[in-house]
Protein backbone atom coordinates (compact mmCIF):
# COMPACT_ATOMS: atom_id res chain seq x y z
CA UNK A 1 0.00 0.00 0.00
CA UNK A 2 1.48 3.35 -0.80
CA UNK A 3 2.14 5.75 1.93
CA UNK A 4 -0.41 8.42 0.61
CA UNK A 5 -2.95 5.58 0.69
CA UNK A 6 -2.03 4.02 4.36
CA UNK A 7 -2.28 7.92 5.63
CA UNK A 8 -5.80 8.38 4.69
CA UNK A 9 -7.13 4.38 6.18
CA UNK A 10 -5.09 5.34 9.59
CA UNK A 11 -7.06 8.82 9.44
CA UNK A 12 -10.28 7.62 7.98
CA UNK A 13 -10.27 5.15 11.02
CA UNK A 14 -9.22 7.56 14.06
CA UNK A 15 -11.70 10.11 12.31
CA UNK A 16 -14.38 7.29 12.69
CA UNK A 17 -12.92 6.37 16.31
CA UNK A 18 -13.23 10.42 17.30
CA UNK A 19 -16.63 10.83 15.57
CA UNK A 20 -17.97 7.76 17.02
CA UNK A 21 -16.94 8.74 20.56
CA UNK A 22 -18.48 12.31 20.12
CA UNK A 23 -21.74 10.71 19.58
CA UNK A 24 -21.11 8.42 22.06
CA UNK A 25 -20.61 11.37 24.65
CA UNK A 26 -22.84 13.43 23.11
CA UNK A 27 -26.03 11.46 23.64
CA UNK A 28 -24.45 10.55 27.35
CA UNK A 29 -25.02 14.27 27.49
CA UNK A 30 -28.65 14.19 26.67
CA UNK A 31 -29.61 11.40 28.88
CA UNK A 32 -27.73 13.44 31.40
CA UNK A 33 -29.42 16.80 30.38
CA UNK A 34 -32.85 14.63 30.62
CA UNK A 35 -32.43 13.02 33.84
CA UNK A 36 -31.63 15.88 35.62
CA UNK A 37 -35.04 17.69 33.95
CA UNK A 38 -36.30 14.16 35.64
CA UNK A 39 -36.89 12.18 32.62
CA UNK A 40 -35.61 9.05 33.71
CA UNK A 41 -38.03 5.55 32.98
CA UNK A 42 -39.76 6.08 36.13
CA UNK A 43 -39.08 9.09 37.16
CA UNK A 44 -41.52 9.71 40.49
CA UNK A 45 -42.57 13.48 40.21
CA UNK A 46 -43.53 15.89 43.51
CA UNK A 47 -45.01 19.08 43.46
CA UNK A 48 -43.05 21.29 45.12
CA UNK A 49 -43.58 25.18 44.20
CA UNK A 50 -45.25 27.28 41.63
CA UNK A 51 -44.48 30.82 41.26
CA UNK A 52 -46.62 33.11 39.01
CA UNK A 53 -44.55 36.67 38.03
CA UNK A 54 -45.49 39.53 36.37
CA UNK A 55 -42.94 41.96 35.21
CA UNK A 56 -44.25 45.46 35.09
CA UNK A 57 -47.15 45.67 37.80
CA UNK A 58 -47.89 47.61 40.91
CA UNK A 59 -48.33 45.40 44.13
CA UNK A 60 -48.33 41.60 44.61
CA UNK A 61 -46.53 41.10 40.90
CA UNK A 62 -45.86 37.79 42.86
CA UNK A 63 -47.08 34.90 43.80
CA UNK A 64 -45.93 31.45 45.26
CA UNK A 65 -48.04 28.59 46.04
CA UNK A 66 -45.55 25.74 47.74
CA UNK A 67 -46.49 22.68 49.60
CA UNK A 68 -44.54 20.34 52.02
CA UNK A 69 -46.69 17.46 52.22
CA UNK A 70 -50.61 18.21 53.06
CA UNK A 71 -49.46 21.97 53.67
CA UNK A 72 -49.79 24.44 51.26
CA UNK A 73 -48.97 28.04 51.80
CA UNK A 74 -49.57 31.33 49.35
CA UNK A 75 -47.03 33.93 49.65
CA UNK A 76 -47.48 37.30 47.65
CA UNK A 77 -44.69 39.78 47.16
CA UNK A 78 -43.67 43.05 45.37
CA UNK A 79 -40.90 43.03 43.06
CA UNK A 80 -38.83 44.52 45.94
CA UNK A 81 -38.95 41.46 48.18
CA UNK A 82 -41.70 42.68 50.42
CA UNK A 83 -44.15 39.75 51.09
CA UNK A 84 -47.32 41.43 52.05
CA UNK A 85 -49.35 38.27 52.63
CA UNK A 86 -48.99 35.11 54.10
CA UNK A 87 -52.08 32.35 53.73
CA UNK A 88 -51.75 28.55 54.67
CA UNK A 89 -54.10 25.81 54.07
CA UNK A 90 -54.31 21.77 54.63
CA UNK A 91 -55.03 19.61 51.24
CA UNK A 92 -57.94 17.74 52.33
CA UNK A 93 -58.37 13.79 51.12
CA UNK A 94 -59.49 14.75 47.94
CA UNK A 95 -57.00 17.46 47.17
CA UNK A 96 -54.04 15.22 48.03
CA UNK A 97 -55.69 12.80 45.63
CA UNK A 98 -55.25 14.94 42.93
CA UNK A 99 -52.39 16.41 43.62
CA UNK A 100 -51.02 12.67 43.06
CA UNK A 101 -52.92 12.37 39.77
CA UNK A 102 -50.96 15.32 38.81
CA UNK A 103 -47.66 13.95 39.82
CA UNK A 104 -47.95 10.53 38.73
CA UNK A 105 -48.68 12.03 35.21
CA UNK A 106 -45.05 13.36 35.30
CA UNK A 107 -43.26 10.40 35.94
CA UNK A 108 -41.12 9.88 33.34
CA UNK A 109 -42.09 13.01 30.75
CA UNK A 110 -38.79 15.12 29.75
CA UNK A 111 -39.81 17.94 30.77
CA UNK A 112 -37.63 21.14 29.46
CA UNK A 113 -36.40 23.98 31.43
CA UNK A 114 -37.97 26.22 29.46
CA UNK A 115 -40.76 26.97 27.29
CA UNK A 116 -42.02 29.86 24.91
CA UNK A 117 -40.77 33.28 26.35
CA UNK A 118 -41.86 33.63 30.22
CA UNK A 119 -42.60 37.52 31.08
CA UNK A 120 -41.60 38.34 27.38
CA UNK A 121 -43.99 42.14 26.19
CA UNK A 122 -45.18 41.59 29.87
CA UNK A 123 -46.93 38.82 29.63
CA UNK A 124 -46.23 36.93 33.08
CA UNK A 125 -44.60 33.75 33.76
CA UNK A 126 -45.02 30.32 35.59
CA UNK A 127 -42.03 28.54 37.35
CA UNK A 128 -42.81 25.53 38.73
CA UNK A 129 -40.36 23.75 41.06
CA UNK A 130 -40.16 19.80 41.36
CA UNK A 131 -38.17 17.02 42.84
CA UNK A 132 -37.82 14.40 40.38
CA UNK A 133 -35.70 10.82 40.79
CA UNK A 134 -34.39 13.07 43.94
CA UNK A 135 -33.20 16.00 41.77
CA UNK A 136 -34.49 19.56 42.35
CA UNK A 137 -35.78 21.01 38.59
CA UNK A 138 -37.03 23.88 37.78
CA UNK A 139 -39.75 24.53 34.54
CA UNK A 140 -40.59 28.12 33.58
CA UNK A 141 -43.28 28.89 30.92
CA UNK A 142 -45.66 31.61 29.40
CA UNK A 143 -48.74 32.77 31.86
CA UNK A 144 -50.76 31.27 31.11
CA UNK A 145 -49.73 28.94 28.61
CA UNK A 146 -48.98 25.79 30.62
CA UNK A 147 -47.12 23.06 28.10
CA UNK A 148 -49.07 20.07 27.76
CA UNK A 149 -47.08 17.50 30.04
CA UNK A 150 -47.67 20.41 32.87
CA UNK A 151 -51.27 21.43 32.34
CA UNK A 152 -53.50 19.18 34.55
CA UNK A 153 -50.79 19.98 37.52
CA UNK A 154 -50.76 23.88 36.40
CA UNK A 155 -54.95 23.85 36.45
CA UNK A 156 -54.67 22.22 39.68
CA UNK A 157 -52.44 25.10 41.39
CA UNK A 158 -54.28 27.86 39.74
CA UNK A 159 -57.41 26.18 41.30
CA UNK A 160 -55.66 25.81 44.62
CA UNK A 161 -54.04 29.60 44.20
CA UNK A 162 -57.52 30.96 44.08
CA UNK A 163 -58.93 29.33 47.28
CA UNK A 164 -55.74 30.75 49.05
CA UNK A 165 -55.39 34.30 47.71
CA UNK A 166 -59.42 34.36 48.49
CA UNK A 167 -59.71 32.59 51.17
CA UNK A 168 -62.71 30.26 50.05
CA UNK A 169 -62.53 27.10 51.26
CA UNK A 170 -63.46 24.21 49.34
CA UNK A 171 -63.38 20.53 48.31
CA UNK A 172 -59.61 20.66 47.37
CA UNK A 173 -58.39 22.67 50.72
CA UNK A 174 -58.99 23.57 54.28
CA UNK A 175 -57.98 26.93 54.89
CA UNK A 176 -55.94 28.31 58.39
CA UNK A 177 -58.15 30.54 60.60
CA UNK A 178 -55.74 33.24 59.63
CA UNK A 179 -56.29 34.02 56.14
CA UNK A 180 -56.14 37.41 54.64
CA UNK A 181 -58.12 37.31 51.80
CA UNK A 182 -56.62 39.59 48.14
Amino acid sequence: MKTFTRVSVVALVLGLSFGAGCIASSGEEQASAQQQLGAAPGADGVWLSTEFSFGFCAGECITTVSRDGAALELKACTRQGDCRRSNSATLTDKGSRHVAEAEGALGGVPLDARYGCPDCADGGATRVSLQRDDLLTSHQYEYPNAPAPLENLDRLVKELKLGLDTCTPGPLLQLSQACTPR
